[in-house]
């Protein structure tokens, strides 16, 4: 019993990554449909979240908080999934501070609106950590490339990596192009979810396969 219940376990961390965009997608709808006037192609979705938000416990503590918690695992799932190299460890461990960044921003909103004149402390942090999201969202999957590209398992998926998170940041640091910004940043956040299913449900096939091997 305790080999079998072993055997799922990198399977049950693949399925994180499966669950995680959409535990945050869910969080999105459920606390936007508790606030008036919100519009998800005009406003942000940390507004949700945000001081005084009507749904801002739903946002933070049903999306942000246990979908950084799924990334974190997902991380694990990912390092453990794909074969060893010199160095190896970067990608996870850099995806695992994408996840960690999540925990932190669910319990350091910011100002109502976002918008300050006199930001807070929380606020500020906040911000500093929405700026580590994004740097980390980008630099996880390309430091993964080099382990993927030199995996069988995993060759079909490398180029993957690479363009998914590159276009995603390209729209989202576009301006002047006649889309809002929250409408980029929804983008950004559909390219990177589309990865990490993509990767996710390949994490969690090699997981279920390794077991069913095994217990064979």
């Amino acid at each position: 019993m305790a080999s079998t219940v072993g055997l799922t376990r990198p399977a049950a961390l693949a399925a994180c990554g499966v669950a995680a965009p959409l535990v945050f997608t869910a969080a999105v709808i459920a606390s936007s449909l508790n606030y008036p006037g919100y519009d998800n192609l005009r406003n942000f979705v940390s507004e949700l979240g945000a001081v005084g938000a009507p749904g801002a416990a739903i946002m933070n503590y049903a999306g942000f908080l246990p979908y950084g918690i799924l990334i974190i695992a997902f991380a694990v799932a990912l390092n453990r999934g794909i074969r060893p190299a010199a160095g190896g460890w970067l990608g996870p461990i850099v995806l695992a501070i994408y996840g960690l960044a999540y925990v932190g921003v669910a319990v350091a909103p910011c100002d109502p609106g976002c918008q300050s004149a006199a930001p807070s402390l929380h606020h500020r942090m906040h911000l500093l950590l929405g700026d580590l999201i994004f740097l980390t969202a980008v630099l996880g999957p390309f430091t993964l490339y080099p382990r993927m590209v030199n995996d069988r398992a995993w060759r079909s998926l490398s180029a993957v990596t690479l363009v998914l998170p590159a276009a995603s940041w390209v729209i989202l640091e576009l301006s002047g192009v006649g889309m809002s910004g929250p409408l980029r940043q929804r983008l950004w956040l559909l390219l990177l979810f589309v990865w990490i299913e993509v990767v996710a449900i390949r994490l969690l096939g090699i997981g279920t396969t390794a077991g069913e091997r095994s217990v064979a």
